[in-house]
Order: C-alpha cells, then structure tokens, then sequence
C-alpha cells in the first residue's frame, strides 16, 4: 500500500467503515456513577429508590465536559487532581474517582470490541476468498487443476519478473543519480511503501507536507499525553511499549518496520529555563538549533535554498530536514524552502553515527503551549543486485518525535522529549547496542538533559556581570566543541589525513587485555596561530558493573589526578577559580587549575582550563593546558580569540544495561544485550592531542608508541581506582 497523506481512500476500507459499539448499553450511561456497593444493597432494599437515586446522580452536560476534558490529558489523575476538579465542578472526590474508573473499563472495553470486530471481518473475507479459489482451481471430483489454475500461475510468474526488471531499472537510476550507495536490498519494498510523494509544484507540495505534517502532529500529541500502560518507566524516563502503541495506531504513519530494523522509543520531561516561545524559536532556527546540541549535533551543512519568502509567525512552520535537515516552509506566511544535511554523533570513534532525513513541524497547539514534531519523509533503499554498491541507503528513520512545550512561572518551560525511532541494529557494534536501544545515546534523556544544560549555560553567560568569567565560558565552549570533533568525527584517510591503529597492553589487577587505539594525524590551523600538525589517540573500553558516576567522581579528583594524568604535571592540582554552569545537575562546572605542588607551579608557565558535566546519558571531563599569561588576561577580560586550545580528556557513556532498561524492553519486544551482574556499566573512552614537529618521518614509530603508551597508562590506573573487575576493549 503506498502512502499518501491526505488520501484517506488510501487505507484499507474498514478503518473508514468502523462501526461504534454502544458501550453505554453494555456498560451503563457514561454521566451516571456507580458509587459504592453499600448504596447498590440499600437500592434493593427499598422499592422505588433505586430510580430516584439514578437519578440524582445523574451528571451536568457541563460536568461531563470537564470530566471529559481532564480524561483526555490523563486517564489516572492522583488523589489531589481529583479533589480539584469535584471542588471546582460540584461533585464528590469519590464520584469523579468512580467516573474515571467507569470511563477507562469502556474505552478499554471498546478497543476489544473493534479489535474483535475487525479480526472476525478479515477472518471471514479470508475465508470466502479461500473458497472462491479453491473453487476456481479446480474441477469436479478429481480436483485436477484446469487450464485456467495454469493461466494464473503463469501470470503470477510473468508479474515476479516484471517487479524484479522495475526494482533494476529503479535502482539503475539511482546509480546514474550518484546518490549514496546502501548495503541490502531488502528494503528497496519498504521504500516503496513508505515514500511521500513530492513535485514542483508549490500549491501541491505545500498541501502534501501540512497534511503529512498534521498527522504526525495528532500522533506525537498522543504520544505526548498518554502515560502507562503506553510508557513504561524506566531509570532515565520512560520506553515505549510497543504492543500498546500498535493496537493504537496500525497501521502506522510509516507504514511496518523495515527487515533488520530495530525500533527505539524514549520519552522524558523536566523543566528548563526560558520560555516555550523562545525554544521554539531556538529549535526553528537551525543555526541556534545546531550550536544548542553540540554534543549531539556534528554538523548542519546547507544544500540549496528552493523557493524563499516573508513570514511573521513560527505556528504552521515546516522544515524538511536530512540529519546526514533539509526544507523551511511556512505554509501561513510562506518563509523559505531550504535544503540542507545534519549528522549526529557520540562521543566515542567506536560509535556510529546517525542521518535522518525528516520533516520538522511546529504549531501552536493552546495558549502558550507548543508542539516541535519531526517525522522522516524518506524510506529505506535497497543495494545494486550484482556488486552490492549501496546507494541512498537511510540507517535510521523516525516516527513521529519531538517536543511538548508548555510554559510555567519563574521563567521555566515543562518540556516533554520524545524520540521515536527505527534504525538498522547490524550498523551499531554489539558492544554498544545496550547504549542505542536504551535511549541513551540519541534517545530523549540525551536530548532534554543536553537543552536543559545548555539553557543553564546561557544563562550563566548571560546574567555574569564579569567579562573575565564569560571570557573563560566562551573559551570552554570552544574547547568543547573541539574535543566532540576529535572523539566523534569520521577520519577518511587522505593527502591531509593520517589514519593508523595502535594496539597496547592495559592492565587489570593481574590480568591484562589488548587495547586498540585509533591514530590520526591532521592539520590544525586557528585564528591568530600557524598550521600545526596534531596526533589524537583515542580508545575506548567497556567496563561492566562499573556505573558512570564513579568513574567521573574519580577523574574529577584534584588530589588523585596524578595517578593518571601522565600527559601534565604528574601530581595533584587545586582550583584557581570555577563557574558551576548547572545547579540542577551536580557535576557541571568550569574550573582553571593549577599544580598543588608550589616548586611545580613556579617552574610550570601552563594552567589548565577544565569542563566538567555530567548527567545520566552522558559525563565528560574534558581538559586543555593555557599559557599562564594568556589564561590570566582572558580572566581579566582580555580578547580570549587568540588562545589556542588542544583538549585532551574522557568521555564516560553508560552502556544502558540497567535492570530497568531490560524490564521495559522486555515488554516492548526489544533483545537488549545484558551486562556483567546484570547492572549498569560503562563505556569509557579516553583521548589524548598533542603537537607534533612539521616533519614526523623520522620519529613516527615513537610519537605513536609515546602516545599509545600514555593512554593505556591512564587506563590501567582508572580500571584499578574504580575497582573494575573486567574491561572490554571496543
């Protein structure tokens, strides 16, 4: 079935044709309410009461919509929510209880009802089909089959061949189109469900992309409102539960999960500092959007403007957008159509990294409260039958996805996250499938704890008085932004880059294990300085049973940092000045450090310039040495443009192996891996930068040795203080 938004004539003709049960017949009138067994006894007791007492409590068509109106936002509201509405409407506490009660057995009760409708519908269309063909096929007694069972056979050969010359021809002119290449040709069908149909012309294209739009929107909003059974609870938020979601919504706005595929489906909310109008605003500009998500967002690179405009208001606008983003439209006041690409990344070289292409849709759904909805537009292509050369292969797609904003006092904003996504499970290592399934990696803990530190940052930023203290924020957000590209981005080996693979020994009590350290070798220029040549030797190991709140207390240890900082001063250090950038979050804060060691510190021209943060998806302690004059100046509020940063540090990933992470999948059908003593643990990966001399020919063998070394170094002694028992090597 191919999909077309907007053609409801599209879907099998009995989702247009449901007929309503008559619960109320079944159930009892939905404004009456049975309130306790003690009154039913005392209505038999007593002749002509029982009517009377229906009667009385019989419910106001004004009563029945307030009710209503909160069912909808929750089917199980507390005992104070309860409370306020039967204040407010003139009930009892325990009537509005027994209401909600009564309201959830039948829409409960309805579900069933249509699911059985409808599965007894198909059974008995399957079945005068099986019989109308049997009788087809064959001839009298006998049951020999007839000249006409062969014509249909032939026939049902000759349409094999021809969708196999189409899919050839069709995947012909994606290679003449010089599209990416893919790796399997299973899911060239799911593409040819699951494609939006778009053309030039603006009237046509604009009205497919609303209708697209909206029906993602009403699917996100229900997601959005829905709690248990929908979401399961887990350590970081929430998972979906996948049968609950099918009953609800098959068949799906993508149409079924392509073969291989794997879905992922988190949901968090929290507040954040700002207004919904303002992170509207922030998420609808694709600049701002870019530079809020760093740690997330490797790059967005612009393509093509399409069409352009004039528009005053951000409600009803649309981006299309490729995250490997792609069009603005404002379907009111028509802004801009612009294409463009967006990749993802996490923070280890080991991991992959993710490109979506989607829409991205933003309304105004009440006063003062927002929806930001992202869908993919795209389906999965398949690969080229002889050689296997891919080509305009999609890993991953979403499903309906994004934010609920609504706003609060005191300047916050309650912000709802979602990521509901499908992505192919066999381009993610085994060793970090726990991470992806979870959530934890692109999932909504990701995103929400990202905006929320980041608006906290912004802030700090902006309400400083002090132009030293912004000058040594800006200057850590730069630095930031320089270790995400060393850790996360993709090497291609080339005239400019050197890519190589060290192996050394780390220890682990008595034990030790081969690491595997990627080596690369790249220019460097900054403002104001020349072209350096710079080593990055980066590893990372997966440490079972070891949580990642250990590991970043650890390495945030002044007096230990001598026991694995092998690349500095080799001893302990102290704190010159800090800014904590996150109250709400404890762990995250910027700090200029200095050697502990007074003779160290007179002979020692360098300081440290150190980011600390922290949060359940993601912990970095991230470090870079500054000239003593220079960091000093830019604490005094000099220019800090000139200051050149080369970070080195860690980056501690949870591996989503806890017990709470499984029970819900559990329940969602997911096959998440399990995890040394079935608890949480870690993905730890560490990175090292240094200044390499112009020409390294002669010394290449002992820069990667010298290197190597120090990494694995600083791994023995992290796997020894935090008391890990086995470490994996990635």
């Amino acid at each position: 079935m191919g999909l077309n938004p907007g053609n409801e004539t599209a879907y099998p003709n009995w989702i247009n044709h449901m007929e309503e049960y008559d619960i109320d017949a079944l159930l009892g009138a939905e404004d009456h309410v049975n309130t306790d067994q003690d009154e039913d006894d005392e209505e038999h007791h007593h002749d002509g009461s029982k009517s009377s007492k229906r009667g009385k409590n019989r419910f106001t068509a004004k009563q029945i919509e307030q009710l209503e109106s909160l069912f909808q936002l929750s089917a199980h509201p507390d005992d104070p929510t309860r409370q306020e509405l039967a204040d407010k409407i003139g009930l009892e506490a325990r009537q509005v209880k027994f209401w909600f009660q009564n309201r959830r057995t039948k829409t409960k009760a309805k579900a069933v009802g249509d699911q059985n409708k409808d599965i007894k519908q198909e059974n008995a269309q399957l079945h005068a089909e099986n019989m109308k063909l049997q009788q087809t096929l064959a001839c009298g007694r006998c049951r020999d089959p007839t000249e006409h069972k062969w014509h249909l056979l032939n026939e049902n050969a000759r349409l094999k061949d021809t969708k196999r010359r189409a899919q050839e021809y069709l995947i012909k002119l994606i290679h003449d189109s010089n599209l990416p290449h893919s790796e399997t040709l299973e899911h060239l069908e799911s593409a040819s469900l699951n494609l939006v149909p778009f053309d030039d012309n603006g009237s046509t294209y604009q009205a497919t992309l609303l209708s697209y739009a909206e029906r993602a929107l009403n699917e996100f909003m229900m997601l959005a409102v829905k709690d248990e059974p929908m979401w399961l609870p887990t350590i970081n938020g929430k998972m979906l539960h996948n049968q609950e979601y099918n009953c609800r919504t098959c068949p799906g706005l993508l149409g079924p999960c392509p073969q291989g595929f794997v879905m992922e489906a988190t949901k968090q909310t929290t507040t954040v500092r700002g207004t919904a109008s303002d992170l509207v605003a922030m998420l609808t500009d694709v600049s701002c959007w870019s530079k809020m998500f760093p740690g997330i967002i490797e790059s967005v690179r612009a393509s093509k403007v399409v069409s352009s405009g004039i528009s005053t208001s951000r409600d009803g606008l649309i981006q299309e957008t490729s995250v490997s983003m792609m069009r603005l439209i404002g379907l009111t006041n028509f802004i801009e159509l612009l294409q463009m690409n967006v990749d993802l990344w996490v923070q280890s070289p080991r991991a992959p990294n993710r490109s979506v292409k989607f829409l991205r849709y933003s309304k105004e759904i009440e006063n003062n409260q927002w929806a930001v909805v992202d869908v993919s537009i795209d389906g999965i292509r398949g690969i080229e039958p002889n050689n296997g050369s891919q080509i305009g292969y999609m890993s991953c797609r979403l499903l309906p996805s994004g934010c609920l904003l609504q706003d609060m006092s005191n300047g916050l904003c309650k912000v709802t996250w979602i990521v509901h996504a499908e992505y192919d499970e066999t381009t993610v290592s085994p060793l970090f499938r726990g991470l992806f399934q979870s959530g934890q990696a692109l999932g909504a803990s990701r995103w929400l704890a990202s905006l929320q530190r980041q608006c906290e940052y912004m802030a700090t930023l902006h309400c400083t008085h002090s132009s030293g203290r912004r000058g040594v924020l800006d200057l850590a957000q730069r630095m930031m932004v320089s270790f995400y590209t060393a850790v996360s981005k993709p090497v291609t080996p080339g005239p400019s880059n050197i890519v190589n693979e060290w192996h050394g020994s780390c220890d682990i009590g008595a034990k030790t294990f081969l690491a595997t350290v990627r080596m690369v070798i790249w220019n460097i220029s900054t403002m104001g300085q020349p072209p350096a040549l710079v080593l990055c030797a980066t590893t990372t190991v997966w440490l079972p049973g070891v949580p990642p709140h250990r590991v970043h207390e650890y390495l945030c240890n002044g007096q230990r940092r001598g026991e694995w900082d092998k690349f500095g001063y080799g001893g302990a250090v102290q704190e010159l000045s800090s800014i904590v950038t996150c109250r709400q979050l404890r762990g995250n804060v910027v700090s200029v450090l200095q050697p502990s060691d007074v003779t160290v510190r007179a002979n020692s021209n360098m300081l440290i310039l150190q980011e600390a943060t922290s949060d359940l998806s993601c912990s970095l302690v991230v470090y870079s040495f500054v000239e003593k004059n220079m960091m000093c100046a830019v604490m005094d509020g000099a220019d800090n443009s000139a200051v050149f940063l080369l970070p080195s540090g860690f980056a501690i990933l949870p591996d989503g192996h806890a017990k709470a992470h499984r029970a819900a999948a559990a329940s969602s059908s997911y096959s998440t891996p399990t995890g040394q003593n079935s608890t949480a643990g870690s993905l730890l990966t560490a990175a090292y930068q240094q200044i390499l001399p112009n020409s390294i020919s002669t010394h290449a063998l002992e820069t990667l040795d010298d290197a190597g070394s120090r990494v694995c170094q600083a791994i023995s002694q992290i796997l020894a203080a935090v008391g890990a028992d086995i470490a994996i090597p990635a």
